[in-house]
């Protein structure tokens, strides 16, 4: 009776041995895969407590899908001891070594492709964006690359490795690249540096001649505006007086046809009307009176003959 109680206590606390370590704790944020013999046994476990067969049969795998890694592609320093030689460097596409490195973020979107692929996921993601780096760079001048392509050059790694990982079923997604270093080797940057200062100095005054471009254009718009304002205005007024001359012509040869002499007069008139006001003096003479020249500022008094003397004639016979 004693043996027969003892085997049962034994054999009751192996069950709770074994069942205690078939237990997995999965944490918030990460899944667990397992694997039966080798072979994916179901759908990957959640957060929670899960039981899987202990003693090596299942082996679980805990893949974190929420975490976003980091891989760090190409060299933008100066190579290391431990780094191969021409680490980092790469061809432009007018044949210019050009020292560039990149950003790679991912995480795992396909936690079996993920768990399956292991230890070889970053050495591909490695190489294969070593590959799409110096594809993007191949296709620009080393200037673009190194200036104003530096997104696009991003962008075109970024969707030439989601691409690839998903070709090869590596499980992750790319989630960004970034451009983090793109310069010329170190031998020849005191001279990329010189032509980028003398360019940009080139482009600084390229700037400021377009803006003094573009005040005097705009002062001689303004002022040829007010030319053609006041030419317009001139050529109105000319018009205007002109026409206005013409109606009074007309209106005068009517009046005219309907009474000459009194139209006659009435010019006479208006003409010594008008006149008469800027003359300084006014000297009224009799009739056949003697003009005193002195008066108008003359040397001497000047008489007109009352009875000129008659003129000679040939003597009758």
């Amino acid at each position: 009776m004693r043996r027969f109680v003892l085997v049962v206590v034994l054999l009751v606390s192996g069950w709770a041995v074994l069942s205690s370590a078939g237990l997995v704790a999965v944490k918030p944020g990460e899944v667990a895969v397992v694997r039966r013999l080798g072979r994916f046994e179901g759908r990957p476990r959640g957060p929670g407590l899960h039981w899987v067969l202990p003693v090596g049969i299942d082996r679980v795998d805990r893949v974190r899908t929420d975490e976003v890694r980091r891989l760090v592609v190409g060299l933008s320093g100066v190579p290391g001891p431990e780094d191969a030689p021409g680490e980092g460097e790469f061809l432009s596409g007018d044949l210019n070594l050009i020292r560039a490195e990149a950003v790679v973020q991912y995480r795992a979107s396909d936690p079996v492709a993920f768990s399956l692929a292991g230890d070889r996921v970053e050495p591909l993601l490695a190489g294969l964006g070593e590959s799409a780096l110096a594809s993007a760079l191949a296709r620009r001048g080393i200037d673009e690359a190194m200036l104003d392509g530096r997104s696009a050059v991003a962008d075109e790694v970024q969707r030439e490795l989601s691409e690839s990982v998903d070709r090869l079923g590596l499980g992750v997604a790319i989630l960004g690249v970034s451009l983090t270093g793109a310069q010329p080797p170190e031998e020849v940057r005191p001279d990329f540096a010189a032509t980028q200062a003398a360019r940009s100095e080139a482009e600084a005054r390229i700037r400021e001649a377009q803006g003094h471009a573009d005040r005097v254009l705009g002062t001689v718009s303004s002022e040829s505006a007010a030319v053609l304002d006041r030419a317009h205005a001139a050529a109105d007024r000319s018009v205007a007086l002109a026409r206005a001359r013409a109606d009074r012509f007309r209106s005068l040869a009517a009046e005219l046809g309907d009474s000459r002499s009194l139209t006659v007069l009435r010019l006479y008139q208006e003409a010594l009307t008008s006149s008469l006001p800027r003359v300084g003096r006014t000297i009224v003479l009799e009739p056949d009176e003697p003009l005193d020249l002195s008066l108008l500022g003359a040397s001497g008094p000047a008489e007109a003959p009352r009875n000129p003397p008659p003129t000679e004639g040939p003597a009758s016979p």
